[in-house]
């Protein structure tokens, strides 16, 4: 059950622990306040036991198990009732025909120490006992709550994974019918368009391919420069509005090339698809990192911007910057994220 819970995807552990905790903080305060109320309600009966073992004590006056002392008689002094002050438990009986004094039975302090400590003692151990019950009752509860939304996710990548083993044939077939129109009309416009069509429709079917697999690493020399050049090429035929200022550095690195492309083409789609009309995008590329700067609408949640599916437009699928996180960290590669303003900007780290 614990590898199985390793093998766990970060929605299916961020929902488990949320209702292991939920389940087991729940029963855990509940047992609490059971065991406080029954800590109280025993310290109460040994109150009462001791009570009446000074009462009984008082009719005869024999033996030193407890102590007696002769004390002022005064108006707040009530016979036979149980007075406490800290660790000492104690009454008071009347003298027969002396007004003055009164009697002041006292039980040992010691006695009463040890008394309540061995009842805390023993709360403690049930309390111990019962926790780790809990505990492994929590845990049994979230691995079975899980069950469903596993097998949904399940049937989600089944189905992701049907679909883009549908599309490949058609896109490979578009691609070689592509090649050949652009043979034979080199600079025709609506060539041209088909080709961005396609190029975009090709960019959507590898997202869904990097959704659901591991990157086969396949690592060599990679010139980072002319990836970042071919997929602005492309960007700008699809959005010939944006103004785009490049500031590239020719820099290699060791990783899997196609890991790398696709991370390159999702940050610049997401810097011109959420863009604003007449935008701009920036591009700055050293040894250390690529950033890619844009005009933007104001962000409501920059921190959601990496979960899988979530949009704040209707433009996407919101995955392009799931599959960027989740590849960057598969070759080691850090992101950083800034929205302010108008204004978003994404780094990544090499």
């Amino acid at each position: 059950m614990i590898k199985k819970l390793f093998s766990y995807t970060r929605y299916e552990k961020e929902s488990f622990i949320k209702s292991f905790l939920l389940f087991f903080l729940s029963m855990e305060t509940l047992f609490a306040i059971i065991t406080v109320l029954y800590f109280l309600n025993q310290t109460s009966d040994l109150k009462n036991e001791i009570f009446l073992k000074l009462k009984n004590y008082s009719y005869v006056l024999k033996g030193n198990d407890y102590k007696v002392e002769l004390s002022p008689h005064s108006k707040n002094i009530n016979f036979y009732q149980l007075y406490e002050d800290g660790d000492r438990l104690y009454i008071y009986i009347p003298i027969p025909f002396m007004e003055e004094d009164v009697l002041k039975i006292i039980y040992p302090e010691k006695r009463y120490k040890r008394q309540k400590e061995e009842l805390l003692k023993e709360i403690f151990t049930v309390f111990s006992i019962v926790t780790v019950f809990i505990l492994i009752l929590s845990f049994a509860f979230s691995v079975y709550s899980i069950n469903p939304l596993r097998k949904s996710l399940k049937m989600i990548n089944e189905f992701i994974q049907d679909i883009t083993h549908d599309i490949n044939t058609p896109i490979s077939s578009m691609l070689i019918n592509l090649k050949m129109l652009k043979m034979k009309y080199p600079e025709d416009e609506e060539v041209k368009m088909l080709e961005s069509a396609i190029s975009k429709l090709n960019s959507i079917n590898e997202n869904l391919s990097f959704l659901n697999q591991e990157v086969r690493k396949n690592i060599a020399d990679v010139n980072i420069k002319e990836i970042v050049e071919e997929e602005i090429k492309q960007m700008k035929n699809i959005f010939p509005d944006i103004k785009v200022k490049t500031y590239l550095n020719d820099v290699n690195i060791k990783t899997d090339k196609t890991a790398l492309r696709r991370i390159v083409s999702n940050i610049l789609s997401n810097a011109f698809k959420h863009n604003i009309k007449n935008g701009w995008v920036n591009v700055y590329l050293t040894k250390d990192y690529i950033k890619v700067v844009n005009s933007s609408r104001t962000i409501k949640n920059p921190s959601k911007l990496f979960e899988r599916y979530y949009r704040e437009s209707q433009r996407g699928l919101g995955l392009g910057l799931s599959i960027v996180q989740k590849l960057s960290e598969e070759l080691g590669f850090r992101i950083k994220i800034e929205a302010t303003g108008n204004k978003f900007s994404i780094i990544i780290y090499f």
